[in-house]
């Protein structure tokens, strides 16, 4: 229903992260560091600010290259505002679950956690058996392949211990988000159509 609309939210995304990471970095502001997630001390902003901030220039690449690929799918089928809903929603409860299980003295940043919410929800968006063609097919084929390879070395990673700096909880668990979220929306909207129909 939203392919024939040029994506817009996406590309607010990518500078909302680009605006951010030159005012924390190349500028140094120094009140950028309050919108850090600090698992000791939190603030009530701190989970959603938090996925905006970025501590390297590669974190940012890395976070924003697969932004735009994932987040232009998610925005063709959702809408922009379907996107900002699913960015913000798999951010804030990656990050919620990493304050409940990471130590207190962890400082939490980056999209990712909200990025692989948008791997699992571009995918899932795909699944739905009343708009199902072949084409629809061999993009969840494509995909799927890419989502799971990411998923199967993340819970790998940290099986094994996990690399020093990434924050692997917040990966697994906004992939998880993006999970429960299409489920959610599937179930309100199957309920709401039966009402419908009474």
């Amino acid at each position: 229903a939203y392919s024939n609309s040029k994506p817009t939210a996406v590309y607010a995304l990518i500078l909302a992260n680009f605006v951010s990471f030159i005012l924390d970095k190349i500028l140094h502001l120094p009140m950028m560091s309050m919108f850090y997630l600090y698992h000791s001390q939190v603030s009530w902003w701190q989970p959603i600010t938090s996925v905006f901030c970025h501590g390297s220039q590669a974190h940012l690449s890395g976070n924003i290259f697969l932004l735009l690929l994932f987040g232009r799918s998610v925005e063709d089928d959702l809408g922009a505002s379907g996107l900002l809903f699913t960015f913000c929603f798999c951010g804030i409860l990656a990050n919620l679950v990493s304050l409940v299980m990471l130590p207190p003295n962890t400082v939490s940043l980056g999209a990712s956690g909200a990025v692989f919410g948008l791997f699992t929800v571009s995918v899932m968006a795909r699944l739905s058996p009343r708009e199902l063609d072949w084409r629809k097919l061999i993009e969840v084929l494509v995909l799927g392949e890419f989502v799971v390879g990411k998923m199967l070395s993340e819970m790998k990673t940290a099986a094994m211990g996990g690399v020093a700096g990434v924050n692997h909880v917040a990966h697994l668990a906004g992939a998880g988000s993006g999970i429960l979220m299409v489920a959610l929306l599937r179930i309100f909207v199957n309920t709401m159509e039966k009402q419908e129909k009474k």
